[in-house]
């Protein structure tokens, strides 16, 4: 892990909260219905960091950024025709960095960090999915090498979200 990355504490609970709070505001004002006071909430986020796939990156001694690493693909995932079939995969969940701080490469250094992870650890791929309507996120992931394999919609969006994979390793 990157010094500034590292797994995140149920005591920043709230400081991740208020982070996901502000990402949501930013979010709708900009038209966007992708995450919202349901979701994600204190109850995903407690699960995440009990779990110890939750990853701050930490700035100013405060959580800048988050991310979320593990094996749980949702179930629509089963209808997207993968280029890499062969496990194990890592799935990218909840990526988002603070309003304020934008723009400064935090969410490339969590997915650089992501990769490494991934790579250290044996996966063969990273996949994850992005609202159709967040163009920045959608244009920095097939900048950073990942390809859109299709998409899925999850209940109660009005937009459908491209579901990414980026190949590590060839299969053996």
């Amino acid at each position: 892990m990157e010094r500034d990355i590292r797994q995140g504490r149920i005591e920043e609970l709230e400081q991740i909260m208020a982070l996901i709070a502000e990402c949501v505001r930013v979010m709708q004002e900009g038209g966007s219905d992708q995450w919202d006071e349901s979701y994600p909430n204190a109850e995903i986020i407690t699960e995440d960091i009990e779990r110890g796939t939750l990853y701050v990156y930490e700035e100013a001694g405060a959580p800048a950024g988050i991310l979320v690493l593990d094996e749980n693909q949702a179930e629509q995932y089963k209808e997207i025709k993968w280029v890499q079939t062969e496990g194990p995969n890592l799935i990218m969940h909840r990526l988002a960095v603070h309003p304020r701080v934008q723009g400064k490469g935090i969410a490339r250094r969590l997915i650089a960090c992501a990769e490494n992870f991934a790579v250290e650890r044996g996966y063969k791929s990273i996949r994850m999915d992005t609202y159709a309507k967040n163009t920045k996120a959608l244009e920095l992931y097939r900048r950073l090498g990942y390809e859109v394999r299709g998409e899925v919609s999850f209940p109660g969006r009005t937009a459908n979200f491209p579901v990414l994979e980026k190949i590590l390793a060839a299969a053996e």
